[in-house]
């Protein structure tokens, strides 16, 4: 409501308020003095008039003041601007009713959510409209869904698509539900019924255009406000893992949208099912972050952050990848345990895999003897190196089944290794067969140095910056050899070559399952690999490489609720299956190299294949933004900024003040008179 004036210099005119104050002045002392007999009888009269003007002479100033400002106020022009211009919808006969069901309506307000509320004003005004008044319904989370495809005058219809709608857990896409009843109405002049709480610091700035195009097509937004007052949120909007203490720490951050200090109970819940639970103390419209402590041993995947919050559920919790802590993903064979460590095959491999005891590399391996492979564990080891060992035939088979299931196996040479043996237990899962062992360089001498790298191997790319060179200084004068093979890409592929051209680590790919042989050794058996500055990454390296990080060789992806997610897929024979949290697939397709599918819900999702480890881990969360339950900006403020008379009534206050001021001059006409007869008694 404001009040303006249309000459606001006829305010001058109010100085002329000093004129009845003089005349009132005037009276009060008589201006001529005549002696008279009787002094005393004339004293008590005229203490007699002082007291009746003192009751009354007050009043007749006053309303003679009053009339003469009225008079003044009428010229001046007022006007008087208030709110309430488009109150009375339908006149158009064209109405659209627009529910906001986004994640932030499911906020609880006297024992029923704001998307209820919504639903049955919008119901009770459906009803309430005229039989002539053609109706249109859009709801909008993500994405502006038309719920009637035209306006249509049957209102029974529309009442019961508003009783079916569902809340969501998606963003506010205001624009889009604008732009929806724009068509809906065709361009022409309508209202639209906006039934949202307009929360959150985007949903209106990213309207504005939208609302200025239905301004300027002559139609009215009106804002049916449903919200809740004061508005109170607890939203978990970040959870991330990283290094820290025994197994690493999730760093979490939890945002009050409340006016009151808080504390909170939460739990994190690991991909292994344990729980740890902390409480966090909120301030009052702030944030705070805490810290959890993972334990040494700890499975890979997607791990849960939820703490209690009774006003909005569906922002309670936020899921984060966790790769897998502590547990023994690497299974060494030491197939010449030495007599000393340092002469044990695996000395130098061991810690190249570990240099800090597991924690900040992220592998802790299990260290055995052949007979250590009936030990075997598909959920917990997904590298197992065969370093110098013997005999593998009494595990073959399982050796087989590990790798075809998706696990990673690395043979390394030794004066062990006989290839009849190897070719006897493990001929279908080698890249070719294998020879017997071969010198290729004279007693005394290095041996054969190894050539530049590939570094568009995807094994071999973290050493584009760095260390490439290194490479060629790994020499061996003795390896294992392959029966002529050849290339084949996704199959067999030579990671490695010496300079004489005899291939110095070759990989086979086995569905998801990968062999790679290094036809030198771990030690300084057959080499000087261990002694190179370049051993300790490359091992590094290609144990991530082969799935040792994460306790799988899942990828790991994030995206939000109603986004689509793009998930890049290798080359592969089968279509992969999206996995909801609730453990059914969820709808994708392929486009190209990608799979694409938008999840409806916050949860762990996954990536697989028949009878295989998952292919991708896919942590999909809330938009942070949709827990701010708090109003920033409004439609009606926007609306008014861009059309100042489209929701606003004047009303010229120039008549009425001028018909006060001679009510007000006749008023004191009257007192005036009425005076003068009782003075003249």
């Amino acid at each position: 409501m404001s009040f303006s004036l249309l000459a606001p210099l006829s305010m001058l005119l109010s100085a002329l308020v000093v004129l009845p104050v003089l005349a009132h002045l005037a009276r009060r002392i008589p201006r001529d003095r005549r002696p008279f007999g009787a002094m005393l009888l004339l004293e008590r009269v005229v203490e007699r008039l002082r007291r009746r003007r003192r009751v009354k002479d007050p009043w007749l100033l006053l309303l003679r003041i009053a009339a003469l400002l009225a008079l003044v106020f009428a010229a001046t022009g007022p006007r008087l601007s208030y709110p309430g211009g488009t109150s009375e919808y339908g006149a158009s006969g064209r109405v659209v009713l627009v529910v906001d069901r986004s994640l932030s309506m499911s906020l609880a307000d006297g024992g029923a959510t704001l998307l209820q509320q919504a639903r049955e004003r919008a119901i009770s005004v459906a009803r309430d409209l005229p039989g002539g008044v053609s109706v249109g319904l859009i709801a909008f989370d993500d994405d502006a869904l038309r719920l009637t495809t035209s306006l249509t005058a049957d209102h029974e219809r529309v009442i019961a698509r508003l009783e079916a709608l569902q809340p969501t857990s998606g963003a506010s896409d205001l624009r889009g539900a604008l732009l929806e009843a724009r068509r809906l109405l065709g361009g022409e002049p309508g209202e639209i019924l906006l039934f949202s709480d307009e929360a959150g610091p985007k949903m209106i700035g990213e309207a504005a255009t939208e609302i200025a195009r239905l301004v300027e097509a002559g139609s009215a937004i009106i804002p049916q406000d449903v919200f809740a007052e004061p508005p109170r949120n607890v939203a978990v909007t970040g959870a991330r893992y990283g290094d820290g203490l025994e197994g690493g720490q999730v760093t979490v951050r939890v945002a009050n949208y409340g006016p009151d200090a808080t504390e909170v109970g939460c739990e994190v819940t690991l991909p292994d099912g344990a729980s740890i639970p902390i409480f966090v103390d909120l301030p009052p419209e702030g944030e705070a972050e805490e810290r959890i402590t993972i334990p040494t041993e700890a499975r890979g995947g997607v791990g849960e952050i939820r703490c209690d919050d009774p006003d909005l559920a569906l922002d309670d919790a936020r899921y984060f990848h966790l790769p897998q802590v502590g547990a023994s993903r690497v299974l060494v064979v030491d197939g010449d345990p030495g007599d000393t460590p340092t002469r044990s095959e695996i000395y130098f491999l061991e810690r190249a895999l570990a240099p800090w005891g597991g924690l900040k590399s992220g592998v802790t391996i299990d260290v055995t003897s052949p007979v250590g492979l009936m030990d075997l564990d598909p959920e917990r080891h997904r590298v197992v190196f065969l370093a110098n060992v013997a005999d593998p035939r009494p595990f073959g088979p399982r050796l087989t089944e590990f790798v075809r299931g998706g696990g990673n196996l690395v043979i390394t040479g030794g004066d062990n290794v006989t290839a009849d043996r190897y070719n006897a237990a493990l001929a279908s899962i080698l890249p070719a067969p294998l020879r017997k062992s071969r010198s290729v360089a004279a007693p005394g001498e290095e041996g054969v140095p190894v050539a530049l790298p590939d570094i568009e191997e995807p094994l071999l790319s973290p050493f584009r910056r760095g260390g490439r060179a290194s490479f060629t200084r790994i020499r061996s004068h003795t390896l294992l050899t392959f029966e002529p093979y050849q290339d084949v890409p996704d199959e067999v592929r030579t990671l490695l070559r010496y300079d004489n051209e005899l291939p110095a680590m070759v990989e086979r790919r086995i569905g998801q399952g990968r062999v790679v042989v290094w036809t030198g050794t771990m030690d300084l058996g057959w080499g000087n690999l261990p002694l190179q500055s370049v051993f300790m990454p490359m091992v590094q390296r290609l144990v991530s490489y082969l799935g040792g990080e994460a306790g799988t060789g899942a990828a790991r992806f994030d995206g939000v609720v109603g986004q689509p997610v793009v998930v890049p897929l290798p080359d592969l024979a089968l279509e992969p299956t999206v996995i909801g949290p609730d453990g059914t697939p969820v709808r994708s397709r392929i486009d190209g190299a990608r799979l694409l599918f938008t999840p409806p819900d916050a949860g762990a999702y996954r990536l697989e294949l028949d009878s295989a480890p998952p292919l991708a881990h896919v942590a999909v969360n809330t938009d942070p933004d949709e827990s701010d339950v708090r109003r920033y900006d409004s439609v009606e403020e926007m609306e008014r900024e861009l059309a100042p008379d489209l929701l606003v009534q004047h009303a010229d206050l120039s008549r009425p003040l001028l018909a006060l001021a001679l009510a007000l001059a006749l008023l004191q006409a009257l007192v005036a008179m009425r005076g003068a007869s009782r003075g003249s008694t």
